[in-house]
Protein backbone atom coordinates (compact mmCIF):
# COMPACT_ATOMS: atom_id res chain seq x y z
CA UNK A 1 0.00 0.00 0.00
CA UNK A 2 0.86 3.78 -0.34
CA UNK A 3 0.17 6.94 1.31
CA UNK A 4 -1.50 9.23 -1.14
CA UNK A 5 -2.12 12.19 1.49
CA UNK A 6 -1.66 12.95 5.23
CA UNK A 7 -3.15 15.46 6.67
CA UNK A 8 -2.29 16.94 9.87
CA UNK A 9 -3.02 15.35 13.04
CA UNK A 10 -5.81 16.52 15.56
CA UNK A 11 -5.85 15.58 19.10
CA UNK A 12 -8.89 17.77 19.95
CA UNK A 13 -11.65 15.05 19.13
CA UNK A 14 -13.23 13.54 21.70
CA UNK A 15 -16.76 11.16 21.77
CA UNK A 16 -19.65 12.21 22.55
CA UNK A 17 -22.11 9.39 22.60
CA UNK A 18 -24.11 8.72 26.20
CA UNK A 19 -22.94 4.98 25.49
CA UNK A 20 -19.08 5.85 26.39
CA UNK A 21 -17.74 5.60 29.35
CA UNK A 22 -15.91 9.21 29.56
CA UNK A 23 -14.18 8.21 32.88
CA UNK A 24 -12.00 5.15 30.79
CA UNK A 25 -11.99 7.36 27.68
CA UNK A 26 -9.73 10.45 29.50
CA UNK A 27 -7.76 7.79 31.70
CA UNK A 28 -6.51 5.62 28.15
CA UNK A 29 -6.40 8.91 26.42
CA UNK A 30 -3.70 10.08 28.62
CA UNK A 31 -2.19 6.88 27.96
CA UNK A 32 -1.83 7.09 24.55
CA UNK A 33 -4.62 4.58 23.71
CA UNK A 34 -6.80 5.46 21.16
CA UNK A 35 -10.25 3.90 19.88
CA UNK A 36 -10.96 3.42 15.91
CA UNK A 37 -14.10 2.01 14.24
CA UNK A 38 -12.82 -0.44 11.72
CA UNK A 39 -14.63 -1.41 9.41
CA UNK A 40 -13.76 -5.22 8.06
CA UNK A 41 -16.55 -6.35 5.10
CA UNK A 42 -20.10 -5.40 6.36
CA UNK A 43 -19.13 -4.80 9.96
CA UNK A 44 -17.86 -2.51 12.19
CA UNK A 45 -15.14 -3.49 14.67
CA UNK A 46 -13.54 -1.01 17.58
CA UNK A 47 -10.00 -1.68 18.20
CA UNK A 48 -8.14 -0.41 21.13
CA UNK A 49 -4.80 0.96 19.65
CA UNK A 50 -1.73 2.11 20.97
CA UNK A 51 -1.32 5.37 19.21
CA UNK A 52 2.47 4.57 18.48
CA UNK A 53 1.34 1.28 16.81
CA UNK A 54 1.59 0.91 12.56
CA UNK A 55 -1.60 0.84 10.43
CA UNK A 56 -0.69 -2.92 10.04
CA UNK A 57 -0.95 -3.53 13.25
CA UNK A 58 -4.11 -2.21 13.21
CA UNK A 59 -5.45 -3.97 9.90
CA UNK A 60 -4.39 -6.91 11.53
CA UNK A 61 -6.00 -7.06 14.74
CA UNK A 62 -9.57 -5.90 13.26
CA UNK A 63 -9.09 -8.87 10.94
CA UNK A 64 -8.75 -11.19 14.15
CA UNK A 65 -11.29 -9.66 15.95
CA UNK A 66 -13.50 -10.06 13.10
CA UNK A 67 -12.51 -13.81 12.87
CA UNK A 68 -13.14 -14.33 16.55
CA UNK A 69 -16.80 -12.97 16.15
CA UNK A 70 -16.59 -9.84 18.16
CA UNK A 71 -19.03 -7.06 16.91
CA UNK A 72 -17.74 -4.39 18.84
CA UNK A 73 -21.23 -2.42 17.69
CA UNK A 74 -23.73 -3.63 20.91
CA UNK A 75 -22.72 -2.67 24.45
CA UNK A 76 -19.67 -0.65 25.45
CA UNK A 77 -17.08 0.05 22.78
CA UNK A 78 -13.96 0.19 24.91
CA UNK A 79 -14.55 -3.22 26.72
CA UNK A 80 -12.61 -6.03 25.33
CA UNK A 81 -15.65 -8.63 26.35
CA UNK A 82 -16.76 -11.15 23.29
CA UNK A 83 -20.04 -10.31 22.08
CA UNK A 84 -21.28 -12.54 18.91
CA UNK A 85 -22.53 -10.12 16.28
CA UNK A 86 -25.65 -10.57 14.15
CA UNK A 87 -22.90 -12.50 11.69
CA UNK A 88 -22.54 -14.97 14.80
CA UNK A 89 -19.67 -16.58 15.59
CA UNK A 90 -16.48 -17.08 12.79
CA UNK A 91 -13.76 -19.65 12.47
CA UNK A 92 -10.50 -18.93 12.93
CA UNK A 93 -9.42 -19.79 8.81
CA UNK A 94 -12.02 -17.88 8.21
CA UNK A 95 -10.88 -16.75 4.33
CA UNK A 96 -11.91 -12.73 3.49
CA UNK A 97 -9.71 -12.05 1.12
CA UNK A 98 -6.57 -10.53 0.73
CA UNK A 99 -6.43 -6.79 1.82
CA UNK A 100 -5.93 -4.12 -1.07
CA UNK A 101 -6.10 -0.67 0.62
CA UNK A 102 -6.63 0.32 4.11
CA UNK A 103 -8.41 4.14 3.62
CA UNK A 104 -9.96 6.92 6.28
CA UNK A 105 -13.77 6.75 5.65
CA UNK A 106 -14.07 10.67 5.56
CA UNK A 107 -12.16 11.54 2.79
CA UNK A 108 -11.02 8.03 1.30
CA UNK A 109 -7.61 8.38 1.63
CA UNK A 110 -5.06 5.51 1.39
CA UNK A 111 -2.91 4.78 4.28
CA UNK A 112 0.89 3.07 4.50
CA UNK A 113 1.07 -0.07 6.13
CA UNK A 114 3.75 1.76 8.17
CA UNK A 115 1.67 5.04 8.92
CA UNK A 116 1.88 5.68 12.95
CA UNK A 117 -1.48 5.50 13.80
CA UNK A 118 -1.55 8.67 16.35
CA UNK A 119 -0.05 10.52 13.36
CA UNK A 120 -2.73 9.75 10.36
CA UNK A 121 -6.45 9.31 12.68
CA UNK A 122 -8.09 10.98 15.08
CA UNK A 123 -9.10 9.09 18.26
CA UNK A 124 -12.33 7.83 17.11
CA UNK A 125 -11.32 7.83 13.35
CA UNK A 126 -13.46 5.45 11.29
CA UNK A 127 -11.36 3.34 8.84
CA UNK A 128 -12.46 0.84 6.14
CA UNK A 129 -10.31 -2.11 5.55
CA UNK A 130 -10.61 -3.33 1.35
CA UNK A 131 -10.44 -6.71 0.41
CA UNK A 132 -9.67 -7.85 -2.80
CA UNK A 133 -12.90 -10.23 -3.14
CA UNK A 134 -15.22 -7.26 -1.61
CA UNK A 135 -16.33 -4.31 -3.03
CA UNK A 136 -16.65 -1.78 -0.05
CA UNK A 137 -19.11 1.25 -0.55
CA UNK A 138 -17.62 5.09 -0.24
CA UNK A 139 -18.12 7.35 2.19
CA UNK A 140 -18.56 11.03 1.47
CA UNK A 141 -15.83 13.11 2.89
CA UNK A 142 -15.62 16.03 5.94
CA UNK A 143 -17.32 18.87 4.52
CA UNK A 144 -20.71 20.41 3.83
CA UNK A 145 -22.79 17.59 3.67
CA UNK A 146 -21.16 16.03 7.00
CA UNK A 147 -24.32 14.54 8.22
CA UNK A 148 -24.84 12.17 5.03
CA UNK A 149 -21.62 10.11 6.13
CA UNK A 150 -23.76 6.94 5.34
CA UNK A 151 -24.96 7.97 1.47
CA UNK A 152 -23.49 5.13 -0.33
CA UNK A 153 -21.16 6.98 -3.60
CA UNK A 154 -21.24 4.12 -6.36
CA UNK A 155 -18.11 3.30 -7.82
CA UNK A 156 -19.27 0.35 -9.91
CA UNK A 157 -21.65 1.88 -11.91
CA UNK A 158 -23.05 0.09 -14.86
CA UNK A 159 -21.12 1.64 -17.62
CA UNK A 160 -23.95 1.74 -20.14
CA UNK A 161 -25.47 4.02 -17.02
CA UNK A 162 -25.45 7.55 -18.85
CA UNK A 163 -27.34 11.01 -18.35
CA UNK A 164 -27.68 12.57 -21.37
CA UNK A 165 -27.12 16.58 -20.56
CA UNK A 166 -28.63 19.13 -22.96
CA UNK A 167 -28.41 22.30 -20.41
CA UNK A 168 -32.33 22.34 -20.28
CA UNK A 169 -34.04 19.61 -18.70
CA UNK A 170 -31.61 18.96 -15.49
CA UNK A 171 -34.09 17.92 -12.31
CA UNK A 172 -32.49 18.21 -8.72
CA UNK A 173 -33.26 14.65 -8.46
CA UNK A 174 -31.15 14.20 -11.55
CA UNK A 175 -28.58 15.93 -9.89
CA UNK A 176 -28.46 14.48 -6.51
CA UNK A 177 -28.05 11.13 -8.70
CA UNK A 178 -25.11 12.36 -10.27
CA UNK A 179 -23.91 13.54 -7.00
CA UNK A 180 -23.75 9.49 -5.94
CA UNK A 181 -22.31 8.21 -8.90
CA UNK A 182 -25.49 6.42 -10.35
CA UNK A 183 -24.49 7.84 -13.36
CA UNK A 184 -21.70 8.55 -16.58
CA UNK A 185 -22.69 11.93 -18.33
CA UNK A 186 -22.36 12.19 -22.18
CA UNK A 187 -23.97 15.08 -24.68
CA UNK A 188 -26.93 15.23 -26.37
CA UNK A 189 -26.61 15.78 -30.07
CA UNK A 190 -28.56 19.84 -29.42
CA UNK A 191 -25.48 20.87 -27.16
CA UNK A 192 -23.09 19.64 -29.22
CA UNK A 193 -23.79 22.03 -32.21
CA UNK A 194 -24.64 24.60 -29.84
CA UNK A 195 -21.72 24.50 -27.99
CA UNK A 196 -19.51 24.36 -31.46
CA UNK A 197 -21.78 27.25 -32.92
CA UNK A 198 -21.03 29.39 -29.85
CA UNK A 199 -17.25 28.27 -30.09
CA UNK A 200 -16.81 29.55 -33.58
CA UNK A 201 -18.23 33.30 -32.53
CA UNK A 202 -14.99 33.42 -29.98
CA UNK A 203 -12.65 32.55 -32.77
CA UNK A 204 -13.96 34.69 -35.20
CA UNK A 205 -13.21 37.51 -32.36
CA UNK A 206 -9.89 36.29 -31.51
CA UNK A 207 -8.68 36.33 -35.41
CA UNK A 208 -10.41 39.55 -36.31
CA UNK A 209 -8.89 41.17 -32.84
CA UNK A 210 -12.28 42.70 -31.81
CA UNK A 211 -12.38 43.72 -28.33
CA UNK A 212 -14.36 42.10 -26.03
CA UNK A 213 -14.49 41.87 -22.70
CA UNK A 214 -12.64 38.16 -21.04
CA UNK A 215 -11.66 36.90 -24.35
CA UNK A 216 -8.68 39.68 -25.11
CA UNK A 217 -9.56 42.08 -22.50
CA UNK A 218 -8.26 42.22 -18.21
CA UNK A 219 -10.65 41.81 -15.67
CA UNK A 220 -12.30 43.57 -12.88
CA UNK A 221 -10.67 47.06 -13.06
CA UNK A 222 -8.70 46.09 -15.90
CA UNK A 223 -11.54 45.41 -18.33
CA UNK A 224 -10.14 48.39 -20.60
CA UNK A 225 -6.52 46.35 -20.66
CA UNK A 226 -6.41 45.15 -24.41
CA UNK A 227 -4.37 41.81 -24.10
CA UNK A 228 -1.47 40.61 -27.18
CA UNK A 229 -2.88 37.33 -28.82
CA UNK A 230 0.36 35.47 -27.86
CA UNK A 231 -0.70 35.69 -24.32
CA UNK A 232 -4.65 34.71 -24.34
CA UNK A 233 -3.57 31.39 -22.59
CA UNK A 234 -1.63 32.77 -20.01
CA UNK A 235 -4.65 35.47 -19.39
CA UNK A 236 -6.81 32.04 -18.83
CA UNK A 237 -4.58 30.68 -16.51
CA UNK A 238 -3.33 33.56 -13.98
CA UNK A 239 -7.45 34.25 -13.82
CA UNK A 240 -7.83 30.68 -12.38
CA UNK A 241 -5.04 30.48 -10.20
CA UNK A 242 -5.74 33.91 -8.75
CA UNK A 243 -9.15 32.95 -7.84
CA UNK A 244 -8.76 29.48 -6.26
CA UNK A 245 -8.72 31.49 -2.95
CA UNK A 246 -11.10 29.55 -0.36
CA UNK A 247 -10.67 28.13 2.41
CA UNK A 248 -11.58 25.46 4.93
CA UNK A 249 -12.44 21.81 4.53
CA UNK A 250 -13.22 20.40 1.18
CA UNK A 251 -16.33 19.74 -0.12
CA UNK A 252 -17.49 16.08 0.42
CA UNK A 253 -16.88 14.29 -3.13
CA UNK A 254 -20.77 14.14 -3.53
CA UNK A 255 -21.21 17.57 -3.34
CA UNK A 256 -17.68 18.19 -5.61
CA UNK A 257 -19.37 15.56 -7.99
CA UNK A 258 -22.62 17.48 -8.36
CA UNK A 259 -20.77 21.08 -8.74
CA UNK A 260 -19.23 19.48 -11.33
CA UNK A 261 -21.79 18.01 -13.26
CA UNK A 262 -24.16 20.85 -12.57
CA UNK A 263 -20.75 22.92 -14.39
CA UNK A 264 -20.84 20.77 -17.34
CA UNK A 265 -24.63 21.56 -17.84
CA UNK A 266 -24.63 25.07 -17.92
CA UNK A 267 -22.01 24.64 -20.50
CA UNK A 268 -23.94 22.21 -22.54
CA UNK A 269 -26.49 24.98 -22.92
CA UNK A 270 -23.84 26.60 -25.42
CA UNK A 271 -24.23 30.15 -24.69
CA UNK A 272 -20.14 30.15 -22.94
CA UNK A 273 -18.16 29.89 -25.98
CA UNK A 274 -16.08 26.85 -24.56
CA UNK A 275 -14.88 24.43 -27.43
CA UNK A 276 -16.16 21.64 -27.80
CA UNK A 277 -12.82 19.96 -27.08
CA UNK A 278 -12.59 20.99 -23.81
CA UNK A 279 -16.35 20.30 -22.77
CA UNK A 280 -15.22 16.86 -23.43
CA UNK A 281 -11.93 16.54 -21.89
CA UNK A 282 -14.37 17.80 -18.35
CA UNK A 283 -17.26 14.90 -19.22
CA UNK A 284 -14.25 12.11 -19.26
CA UNK A 285 -12.46 13.26 -16.10
CA UNK A 286 -16.06 13.54 -14.48
CA UNK A 287 -16.64 10.03 -15.78
CA UNK A 288 -13.61 9.02 -14.41
CA UNK A 289 -14.83 10.25 -10.89
CA UNK A 290 -11.80 12.49 -10.78
CA UNK A 291 -13.03 15.31 -8.80
CA UNK A 292 -10.99 18.49 -7.60
CA UNK A 293 -10.06 19.78 -3.78
CA UNK A 294 -12.70 22.17 -3.65
CA UNK A 295 -12.98 24.45 -0.31
CA UNK A 296 -16.44 24.81 1.34
CA UNK A 297 -16.01 28.63 2.38
CA UNK A 298 -14.97 31.28 0.46
CA UNK A 299 -18.31 31.90 -2.53
CA UNK A 300 -19.04 35.57 -3.24
CA UNK A 301 -22.54 35.30 -4.05
CA UNK A 302 -23.03 38.78 -5.73
CA UNK A 303 -19.67 37.81 -8.14
CA UNK A 304 -21.41 34.01 -8.28
CA UNK A 305 -19.36 30.88 -7.28
CA UNK A 306 -15.77 32.73 -8.55
CA UNK A 307 -13.84 30.81 -5.70
CA UNK A 308 -14.70 27.47 -5.40
CA UNK A 309 -15.30 27.21 -9.47
CA UNK A 310 -11.68 28.18 -9.47
CA UNK A 311 -10.08 25.66 -7.56
CA UNK A 312 -12.79 23.01 -9.67
CA UNK A 313 -11.11 24.29 -12.43
CA UNK A 314 -7.76 24.24 -10.75
CA UNK A 315 -7.77 20.58 -11.00
CA UNK A 316 -8.70 20.16 -14.05
CA UNK A 317 -6.16 21.73 -15.07
CA UNK A 318 -3.44 19.65 -13.67
CA UNK A 319 -2.75 21.53 -10.85
CA UNK A 320 -3.61 21.70 -7.08
CA UNK A 321 -4.93 18.82 -5.62
CA UNK A 322 -7.51 15.83 -6.94
CA UNK A 323 -9.23 12.70 -5.51
CA UNK A 324 -9.64 9.45 -7.75
CA UNK A 325 -11.07 5.77 -6.98
CA UNK A 326 -7.59 5.29 -7.79
CA UNK A 327 -5.20 7.43 -6.03
CA UNK A 328 -7.22 8.77 -3.14
CA UNK A 329 -6.28 12.13 -2.52
CA UNK A 330 -3.25 13.34 -4.69
CA UNK A 331 -1.96 15.95 -6.84
CA UNK A 332 -4.13 16.49 -9.73
CA UNK A 333 -1.39 16.15 -12.46
CA UNK A 334 -0.98 12.52 -11.04
CA UNK A 335 -4.33 11.40 -10.71
CA UNK A 336 -5.02 12.68 -14.34
CA UNK A 337 -2.00 10.44 -15.17
CA UNK A 338 -2.71 7.57 -13.34
CA UNK A 339 -6.37 7.98 -14.73
CA UNK A 340 -5.22 8.15 -18.57
CA UNK A 341 -6.70 11.51 -18.99
CA UNK A 342 -5.75 14.84 -20.22
CA UNK A 343 -5.57 18.06 -18.94
CA UNK A 344 -7.54 21.22 -20.07
CA UNK A 345 -5.56 22.91 -22.32
CA UNK A 346 -7.21 26.35 -22.43
CA UNK A 347 -8.07 28.37 -25.31
CA UNK A 348 -9.28 31.71 -25.15
CA UNK A 349 -12.30 32.63 -22.88
CA UNK A 350 -12.26 29.16 -21.66
CA UNK A 351 -10.73 30.21 -18.24
CA UNK A 352 -14.02 32.59 -17.44
CA UNK A 353 -15.96 29.80 -19.07
CA UNK A 354 -15.07 27.30 -16.33
CA UNK A 355 -15.12 29.87 -12.98
CA UNK A 356 -18.53 32.21 -13.64
CA UNK A 357 -21.59 30.91 -12.46
CA UNK A 358 -23.32 30.15 -9.58
CA UNK A 359 -23.00 26.46 -9.74
CA UNK A 360 -22.30 25.58 -6.10
CA UNK A 361 -24.70 27.77 -4.42
CA UNK A 362 -26.97 25.64 -7.07
CA UNK A 363 -26.03 22.51 -6.31
CA UNK A 364 -26.08 22.68 -2.61
CA UNK A 365 -29.42 23.83 -2.94
CA UNK A 366 -30.86 21.43 -5.11
CA UNK A 367 -30.04 19.00 -3.00
CA UNK A 368 -31.55 20.32 -0.05
CA UNK A 369 -34.73 21.11 -1.66
CA UNK A 370 -34.81 16.99 -2.37
CA UNK A 371 -34.08 16.42 1.52
CA UNK A 372 -36.64 18.66 2.33
CA UNK A 373 -39.21 17.19 0.25
CA UNK A 374 -38.44 14.00 1.83
CA UNK A 375 -38.54 15.83 5.87
CA UNK A 376 -42.08 17.10 4.63
CA UNK A 377 -43.30 13.58 3.27
CA UNK A 378 -42.22 12.40 6.69
CA UNK A 379 -43.59 14.92 8.93
CA UNK A 380 -47.31 14.69 7.41
CA UNK A 381 -47.09 10.85 8.40
CA UNK A 382 -46.23 11.79 11.71
CA UNK A 383 -48.35 14.59 12.15
CA UNK A 384 -51.34 12.40 11.40
CA UNK A 385 -50.01 9.49 13.75
CA UNK A 386 -50.15 12.57 16.47
CA UNK A 387 -53.51 13.30 15.45
CA UNK A 388 -54.15 9.38 16.58
CA UNK A 389 -52.47 8.97 19.46
CA UNK A 390 -53.26 12.59 20.52
CA UNK A 391 -57.19 11.00 20.49
CA UNK A 392 -57.78 14.14 17.62
CA UNK A 393 -60.42 14.30 15.25
CA UNK A 394 -59.86 15.09 11.71
CA UNK A 395 -63.16 17.48 11.21
CA UNK A 396 -60.55 20.45 10.92
CA UNK A 397 -59.26 19.24 7.57
CA UNK A 398 -62.77 19.13 6.07
CA UNK A 399 -62.26 19.91 2.36
CA UNK A 400 -64.41 22.90 2.62
CA UNK A 401 -61.95 23.75 4.92
CA UNK A 402 -59.46 24.20 2.12
CA UNK A 403 -62.05 25.48 -0.56
CA UNK A 404 -62.79 28.81 1.09
CA UNK A 405 -59.02 29.35 1.78
CA UNK A 406 -57.62 27.76 -1.52
CA UNK A 407 -53.80 27.49 -0.92
CA UNK A 408 -52.12 24.43 -2.76
CA UNK A 409 -50.12 23.26 -0.06
CA UNK A 410 -52.76 23.40 2.44
CA UNK A 411 -55.86 21.60 0.77
CA UNK A 412 -52.86 18.87 -0.27
CA UNK A 413 -51.96 18.38 3.02
CA UNK A 414 -55.61 18.20 4.70
CA UNK A 415 -56.24 15.70 1.76
CA UNK A 416 -53.04 13.84 2.95
CA UNK A 417 -53.80 13.89 6.64
CA UNK A 418 -57.36 12.56 5.56
CA UNK A 419 -56.46 10.13 3.83
CA UNK A 420 -53.89 8.63 6.58
CA UNK A 421 -56.49 9.00 9.20
CA UNK A 422 -59.15 8.33 7.62
CA UNK A 423 -58.28 4.82 4.79
CA UNK A 424 -60.84 2.74 4.32
CA UNK A 425 -57.99 -0.24 3.32
CA UNK A 426 -56.25 0.39 6.79
CA UNK A 427 -58.78 1.80 8.95
CA UNK A 428 -57.81 2.81 12.30
CA UNK A 429 -59.96 1.52 14.95
CA UNK A 430 -58.27 4.02 17.20
CA UNK A 431 -59.68 6.93 14.93
CA UNK A 432 -63.06 5.70 14.55
CA UNK A 433 -63.53 5.61 18.47
CA UNK A 434 -63.32 9.25 18.45
CA UNK A 435 -64.23 10.66 15.28
CA UNK A 436 -67.13 12.61 16.28
CA UNK A 437 -66.18 12.96 19.95
CA UNK A 438 -67.52 15.78 22.03
CA UNK A 439 -63.87 18.05 21.98
CA UNK A 440 -64.82 21.57 20.89
CA UNK A 441 -61.44 21.54 19.03
CA UNK A 442 -58.07 20.28 19.31
CA UNK A 443 -54.59 22.15 19.71
CA UNK A 444 -53.01 24.60 17.31
CA UNK A 445 -50.54 21.83 16.73
CA UNK A 446 -52.92 18.80 15.41
CA UNK A 447 -55.47 21.12 13.91
CA UNK A 448 -53.55 23.85 12.12
CA UNK A 449 -51.13 21.38 10.28
CA UNK A 450 -52.57 21.86 6.56
CA UNK A 451 -51.80 25.55 7.10
CA UNK A 452 -48.11 25.23 8.73
CA UNK A 453 -47.43 22.12 6.84
CA UNK A 454 -48.97 23.92 3.84
CA UNK A 455 -46.93 26.61 3.53
CA UNK A 456 -43.90 24.47 4.12
CA UNK A 457 -44.41 22.19 0.67
CA UNK A 458 -45.56 25.95 -1.06
CA UNK A 459 -42.05 27.43 -0.32
CA UNK A 460 -40.47 24.01 -1.15
CA UNK A 461 -42.57 23.80 -4.71
CA UNK A 462 -41.27 27.94 -5.10
CA UNK A 463 -37.70 26.94 -3.92
CA UNK A 464 -37.95 23.82 -6.71
CA UNK A 465 -39.04 25.80 -9.24
CA UNK A 466 -36.37 28.84 -9.06
CA UNK A 467 -33.83 26.16 -8.15
CA UNK A 468 -34.92 24.07 -11.19
CA UNK A 469 -34.53 27.04 -13.69
CA UNK A 470 -31.11 28.21 -12.25
CA UNK A 471 -29.44 24.66 -12.89
CA UNK A 472 -30.60 25.48 -16.55
CA UNK A 473 -29.38 28.31 -16.92
CA UNK A 474 -26.83 30.62 -18.94
CA UNK A 475 -24.84 32.13 -15.88
CA UNK A 476 -21.44 33.31 -18.04
CA UNK A 477 -20.28 36.37 -18.37
CA UNK A 478 -20.16 37.67 -21.24
CA UNK A 479 -22.72 35.65 -22.97
CA UNK A 480 -22.09 34.56 -26.69
CA UNK A 481 -25.30 34.75 -28.65
CA UNK A 482 -24.34 32.48 -31.55
CA UNK A 483 -27.74 33.33 -33.78
CA UNK A 484 -26.62 36.84 -33.62
CA UNK A 485 -23.03 36.54 -33.84
CA UNK A 486 -22.98 38.67 -30.80
CA UNK A 487 -21.29 38.71 -27.33
CA UNK A 488 -23.04 40.48 -24.22
CA UNK A 489 -21.65 41.37 -21.39
CA UNK A 490 -24.81 41.34 -17.80
CA UNK A 491 -24.79 40.14 -14.66
CA UNK A 492 -26.21 36.28 -15.01
CA UNK A 493 -23.51 34.78 -12.75
CA UNK A 494 -25.17 36.90 -9.92
CA UNK A 495 -26.11 34.56 -6.99
CA UNK A 496 -29.27 36.28 -5.71
CA UNK A 497 -31.65 33.92 -6.80
CA UNK A 498 -30.47 30.13 -5.63
CA UNK A 499 -29.35 32.26 -2.45
CA UNK A 500 -32.75 34.00 -1.52
CA UNK A 501 -34.96 30.83 -2.29
CA UNK A 502 -32.48 28.87 0.19
CA UNK A 503 -32.86 31.61 2.82
CA UNK A 504 -37.22 30.88 2.65
CA UNK A 505 -36.69 27.26 2.46
CA UNK A 506 -34.13 27.49 5.50
CA UNK A 507 -37.09 29.38 6.91
CA UNK A 508 -39.97 26.65 6.01
CA UNK A 509 -38.20 23.53 7.54
CA UNK A 510 -37.23 25.21 10.26
CA UNK A 511 -41.12 25.20 11.08
CA UNK A 512 -41.53 22.03 10.25
CA UNK A 513 -39.22 21.41 13.27
CA UNK A 514 -40.72 24.27 15.53
CA UNK A 515 -44.41 22.66 15.25
CA UNK A 516 -42.93 18.56 15.85
CA UNK A 517 -41.30 19.93 18.70
CA UNK A 518 -44.72 21.20 20.22
CA UNK A 519 -46.32 18.00 18.88
CA UNK A 520 -43.63 16.73 21.21
CA UNK A 521 -43.96 17.68 23.81
CA UNK A 522 -47.43 17.32 24.51
CA UNK A 523 -47.15 13.72 23.91
CA UNK A 524 -44.64 13.68 27.01
CA UNK A 525 -46.92 16.16 28.95
CA UNK A 526 -50.14 15.08 28.24
CA UNK A 527 -52.29 16.34 31.18
CA UNK A 528 -50.12 20.03 30.71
Amino acid sequence: MCCAYKPEFRNDVCPSSVYFSLTRFFRELSTGKMHINVKVLSDYLVVTVDENRTIQWLTDEAITKYKKGFSGLAGDPYKDTEQVGNYGKKEENLSIGRVTAVRRRRDYAMLCSTDIVGEVLRNEEYVIIEFETHKTPFWTSQGIHNADVDSGFNLHLDETAYLELDGESLTPEDLVALGKGQYRIKLSNRATKRVSEARKVIENIVSTNKVTYGVNTGFGMFASTVIDNLKLKDLQLSLIRSHAAGVGNPLSLQATKMLFALRINVLAKGYSGISLETLQRMINIYNATCLPWVPERGTVGASGDLAPLSHLALGLIGEGRMWSPTTGWTTAKNALTVNGLDALDLKPKEGLCLINGTQLITSIGAHACVKAELLARQADVIAALSVEVCRGTSVAFDPDVGRVRPHKGQIDVAHRLTMLLNNELYPSELAESHRYCNKVQDAYTLRCCPQVHGIVWDTIDFARKVLTTEMNSATDNPLVFSERGEVISAGNFHGEYPAKVLDYLGIAVNELANISERRIDRLINPGE
